[in-house]
């Protein structure tokens, strides 16, 4: 399969992900959960959302592939990476991507977590206004890092 298609099915899986809803106890401290339409969402005051959800780990690949499959897809559709790297959720290895991008008069961060799992991928997603986001990065990451990121959860 050429990495074109790939990309595509990446993207598509990050946009229609399964999952149902957050509990309060797995989203960064602030947050609220709320009804998602098939993922567990959280968003805080500053209108900082927050998102995990199951994927399908198809086609089946191992996580430096979906790492740079990733990474691609962002930065190809225009996003400016600002960091990047290893994450660890209690005993699971993960990988993160930072990124920026203009949206109308501001400037917001996206950040991307996935965790690949044999026949799954769990992708936390959490995106708000910069200024905004940079207040919320060390709870949003002290969700991701907790065990409680909901890793198990069936689709």
């Amino acid at each position: 399969m050429r990495l074109h298609h790939i990309l595509v099915l990446l993207g598509a899986g990050l946009l229609a992900g399964c999952g149902t809803t957050l509990p309060d106890s797995q989203a960064p401290a602030g947050f609220a959960s709320y009804e998602g339409q098939e993922k567990r969402q959280a968003v805080n005051a500053e209108r900082v959302v927050y998102q995990v959800r199951n994927i399908e780990n198809k086609p089946q690949a191992d996580a430096a592939f979906w790492q740079l499959a990733l990474k691609e897809r962002l930065l190809k559709a225009g996003y400016v990476l600002v960091a990047e790297g290893p994450l660890e959720a209690g005993a699971r290895k993960g990988y993160y991507i930072e990124t920026t991008a203009p949206r109308g008069p501001a400037d917001y961060m996206y950040l991307v977590a996935i965790f690949v799992q044999d026949k799954q991928i769990t992708v936390a997603e959490s995106a708000g206004e910069l200024a905004a986001y940079k207040a919320q990065r060390d709870k949003i990451f002290a969700a991701l890092r907790s065990d409680g990121l909901g890793l198990n959860t069936s689709r």
